[in-house]
């Protein structure tokens, strides 16, 4: 009875921690081309947007991405999916519409490599949050205004979703996606990349980011602190030489002993030439 009595404690007490999984991280496996996969990482922290990391998981483990393909590519700016070619699937989903997430404490921002649902504002269209999802490839603060709120990032294989192909740009429109499915993207736009699977993975901490604002105003405070030591060096080196310049060279000495050494030295020249002289 003891033993059970203290199994159970240790359970109630640790329920929290096996219940609360705030933190996840989703492999999403891509092919970019018919002939080349593969993948990358997303790190979910539930913190940074509650809402849409409980839909992201949801959608994950419903196999939704399944067959999504990368239908908006803009280079230096952003990369969308999260549309299924299967329009029943696609129209059960726009119906569980998001609510917005503005009122976070500690939110990301739109930094290179992190993951968001696309707004009504932001690559929506007028279904507001439900499945679309992009990823920054630039830091795009201007979507932090568009009530665009990261809940992820990508920790590994950035440069796989920088080599989704982007010939196509945003052509292919998320209406006719949502009308036509499939259809409408073979016959319209063949060599999308798209997803072919995603699932949960161990997790994978995300690595320090540090975006291009911050990084040029570090840059900005380094490159001062260089010019202002060279300032001070020069300025130490000026006043060294014009101590220099003031000192007489060791050289350069006046020694009185040696100026009376050379007048002895003279006048016994000069008495001795006197004395040849007369013998002479």
């Amino acid at each position: 009875m003891l033993q059970r009595g203290a199994h159970a404690l240790v359970i109630l007490m640790c329920s929290p921690l096996l219940v609360r999984c705030e933190d996840y991280t989703v492999k999403f496996e891509v092919a970019l081309t018919p002939e080349r996969r593969d993948s990358f990482l997303v790190t979910v922290r539930e913190a940074k947007s509650p809402i849409a990391a409980r839909r992201f998981k949801e959608l994950v483990n419903s196999n939704f991405f399944t067959g999504c393909p990368f239908y908006r590519v803009m280079p230096g700016f952003l990369v969308q999916f999260g549309l299924s070619g299967n329009v029943t699937l696609q129209r059960h989903w726009d119906r569980q519409v998001l609510q917005e997430e503005r009122a976070i404490e500690h939110k990301d921002w739109n930094m290179r490599g992190t993951i968001a649902f696309a707004t009504s504002g932001a690559g929506g269209g007028t279904q507001g949050r439900s499945t679309q999802l992009l990823i920054n490839y630039d830091d795009n603060h201007q979507l932090d205004n568009a009530g665009v709120v990261p809940f992820g990032r990508i920790v590994r294989g950035m440069h796989v979703v920088d080599a989704i192909y982007s010939g196509y740009r945003d052509r292919p429109q998320a209406a006719d996606i949502r009308q036509q499915g499939d259809a409408y993207l073979q016959r319209e736009f063949p060599r999308l990349s798209h997803v072919y699977g995603a699932m949960q993975v161990a997790f994978v901490e995300e690595p320090m980011m540090i975006s291009k604002n911050v990084m040029g105003a570090l840059i900005t405070v380094g490159m001062a602190l260089v010019a202002a030591l060279c300032c001070f060096g020069l300025r130490v080196l000026q006043r060294r030489s014009k101590g220099y310049a003031k000192t007489p060279l060791a050289g350069t000495f006046d020694d009185p002993e040696d100026d009376d050494a050379d007048e002895d030295d003279d006048g016994h020249g000069a008495s001795m030439g006197s004395s040849l002289t007369r013998r002479s």
